[in-house]
């Protein structure tokens, strides 16, 4: 028994980072949960409907948030007791504070986003695959793109991050980039698309920044909701989708 203990303490500065690098990985391979309704359901994969696909999809963002709750139990329940009881004057400056990111973030996406256009480059596959979704299966993908992914991008980008990059600008740089650069790499075919890098960069650094003043998840996820709500609200008025 002394000798776990002994162990524990040699490796416990390190299972932060180990914690990191395993959630980090889970989110670049969260599709591989799709894999147990499919194998459950025996369902085909070559014909499958965009409906399935979507609540494959909802399934496997699912059970990337119980990861992300079990391995980070400890900060997002200390987050959420902060959070709830802090004093409703702070509580406006806080969120007066990361709207204010939000919103310079947001300006320099769809300035970029505009320029970009002007320039027939079109818009990134993962915008197009996401918007695919939202006018095929509004409620499902809804349910994915406005509640859960916006969560999982949370823990991932900005706690997890923020856990082993303790200098503020490296972590804000760092989480932004990465957050932003995800959203955009897999899907290049073409070098002018990497300008794509600067509206998705630009929201992630500022989502990055509003956990840095905050250190409260439950503050850059309730803007990141917001941000993603409008986008879904937007893309149904474009798309003329009627929910009821």
């Amino acid at each position: 028994m002394k000798y776990l203990k002994e162990l524990y303490n040699d490796i416990k500065p390190f299972i932060k980072y180990f914690r990191f690098v395993f959630i980090l990985l889970l989110f670049l391979m969260s599709s591989i949960f799709k894999l147990i309704p499919i194998t459950i359901f025996n369902i085909d994969v070559n014909n499958m409907t965009v409906e399935i696909n979507c609540l494959l999809t909802l399934f496997s963002y699912f059970m990337l948030s119980i990861c992300c709750i079990l391995l980070y139990f400890k900060e997002i329940k200390e987050q959420f007791i902060s959070l709830f009881k802090m004093k409703t004057k702070k509580k406006i400056i806080v969120f007066d504070t990361a709207f204010r990111y939000w919103l310079i973030g947001l300006i320099i996406m769809l300035i970029s986003n505009f320029i970009i256009g002007q320039l027939g480059i079109g818009s990134p596959n993962n915008d197009t695959a996401v918007r695919n979704m939202l006018e095929a299966s509004p409620i499902i993908a809804g349910l994915s793109v406005i509640l859960i992914a916006p969560f999982n991008e949370e823990v991932v980008f900005r706690m997890a991050f923020r856990d082993i990059i303790p200098n503020n600008l490296l972590y804000v740089l760092t989480s932004g980039i990465i957050f932003g650069g995800l959203h955009v790499i897999g899907s290049i075919n073409t070098g002018y698309e990497l300008l794509f890098l600067i509206p998705y960069c630009s929201l992630g650094i500022a989502f990055s920044k509003m956990y840095q003043d905050s250190n409260n998840v439950f503050v850059s996820y309730s803007i990141h909701f917001i941000h993603n709500a409008l986008t879904a609200f937007v893309t149904f008025l474009l798309a003329g989708v009627v929910l009821w």
